[in-house]
């Protein structure tokens, strides 16, 4: 009788641990779902309406008219960074404050969904759990202003930070990289051309962004007609240059890129023939990846002034020169350092191309400054760093770490590796304004969307007391 007994109560608690299991699983299944449906509609609403969103004041009037339509508490401050604010539920009243930082950029907005669409995500849907704060920082060019001007009073020293940002590798970091800014300008003078052809070379269509891990495979407008011209003059084709430009910022990838030059009349198959190559070949490299880009030339009028062919020997010797790309590898051959040069802009005789270097080592920093100082002393260049942004580093074995890698695991079934981020990230900044409080990097976009949601969602909801989690 007692073992019959016993076997009844072994099934019986192996059917409510089952019942359980299955009811865990069910509800795991169903929060997953859910962010899956409405993170996809958030990312969906963005972008269609990303034709309208093409300034700071249009991306700030967006946000505060969302989040009055969703009922939340939503500021703005004088610097158009956009607060909406939850409080916290009563289970969730002794958790530590949440913050969620955001960048927004119309230069880059493109960049910008899936980490807007995250944050506007658990704004309005966090489950009722502690005291959060989400943040949409403005930007112009990735130049931090936002941040940087923003009140220090969002962390206090429990604020727990998740600084959210596009990138082309989803990843949760606690290293991000440091970064200078820099101009290189040279005076160029004029003179009436002798060629009897023009043409205008034109890279359109890219998608720009933040200069990251993908940079061996970002095919820069600005490179290519600089590589382009390079070549011309290595191979006997003279031509004369009238204006050349491109990209919008030295922090972010060019996005197009267009030159004009006059040739002789006697020269015209043999550029025609080497640009039809270099269109070919570039087509065949990047427009499986790129398919909105175009590579394209145009005869155009001839222009009344053309440089000078000394200063257009120095600037094209310049352009090419400049260092693009992977700067360094660490030991692992993980990326250690990358430049990117992002703008080419004339104003009066004067052009100036601005670039960018980003490292998670200090001496490559430095290294990074000697070498495009060195650069242009040797081509008589005006140098000039324009910015500088420390490296940012937090502890992956601190509570913080391993509590949202518990979190994306409970939620994916994965195991989390933190990673180094060599982009440059708002993390800097945040440190500055209270380096006691906790933050994560994360790097975001629509193939990791609902998986990096649901585990910041998760966090949120594990941060209550033991009688909520046991709910």
């Amino acid at each position: 009788m007692k073992k019959l007994t016993t076997a009844v109560l072994l099934i019986a608690l192996v059917g409510t641990a089952l019942f359980s299991l299955t009811a865990c699983s069910e509800e795991e299944e169903d929060l997953s779902m859910k962010i899956e449906e409405k993170v996809s509609a958030y990312q969906t609403d963005l972008e269609d309406s990303a034709g309208t969103l093409t300034s700071t004041e249009a991306i700030k009037d967006y946000l505060l008219n969302w989040a009055k339509e969703k009922g939340i508490n939503c500021t703005a401050d004088s610097h158009d960074n956009v607060i909406m604010s939850v409080s916290a539920s009563e289970a969730y009243k002794d958790a530590d404050p949440v913050v969620i930082v955001c960048a927004y950029d119309a230069q880059r907005f493109q960049n910008c969904i899936a980490p807007m669409a995250l944050s506007l995500y658990i704004a309005k849907n966090n489950e009722n759990t502690g005291k959060l704060t989400v943040i949409f920082i403005s930007e112009n060019g990735r130049d931090f202003t936002g941040i940087r001007s923003l009140n220090s009073k969002y962390f206090t020293d429990k604020s727990k930070v998740f600084c959210v940002n596009g990138g082309d590798k989803n990843m949760w970091s606690t290293s991000t990289a440091g970064r200078s800014s820099y101009d290189f300008s040279t005076r160029v003078r004029y003179t009436a051309p002798t060629g009897e052809k023009a043409y205008r070379i034109e890279i359109q269509g890219l998608p720009g962004g933040l200069p990251d891990s993908r940079i061996s495979s970002y095919p820069n407008p600005i490179k290519e007609i600089g590589d382009l011209l390079a070549y011309f003059k290595t191979n006997s084709l003279i031509y004369e240059l009238a204006d050349i430009r491109g990209g919008e910022s030295g922090n972010l990838y060019p996005r197009s890129a267009s030159v004009t030059i006059v040739i002789d009349e006697d020269d015209m198959e043999k550029f025609q023939k080497r640009i039809d190559s270099a269109i070919e070949n570039y087509n065949d490299d990047n427009l499986e990846d790129y398919p909105q880009m175009t590579y394209t030339y145009e005869e155009v009028e001839l222009p009344e002034k053309v440089m000078a062919q000394e200063d257009l020997n120095t600037f094209v010797s310049l352009l090419y020169t400049l260092i693009d790309g992977v700067y360094s590898r660490d030991d692992n051959d993980e990326q250690l350092s990358i430049t990117s040069i992002g703008s080419i802009k004339k104003n009066g005789n004067r052009f100036t191309i601005s670039a960018v270097g980003n490292s998670l080592s200090e001496t490559d920093l430095l290294e990074i400054d000697r070498t495009y100082e060195t650069i242009c002393g040797l081509a008589d260049v005006t140098y000039k760093k324009t910015g500088s942004q420390a490296i940012w580093k937090s502890d992956p074995e601190s509570d913080f770490a391993k509590e949202v890698a518990e979190a994306f695991n409970q939620y994916s079934g994965a195991d989390m590796e933190y990673r180094d981020c060599v982009a440059a990230s708002g993390t800097t900044y945040i440190q500055e304004k209270n380096p006691s409080c906790s933050i994560i990097s994360v790097s975001v976009n629509e193939n990791r969307l609902e998986r990096y949601t649901g585990t910041i969602l998760t966090y949120l909801l594990n941060q209550g007391g033991e009688e909520t989690k046991n709910e």
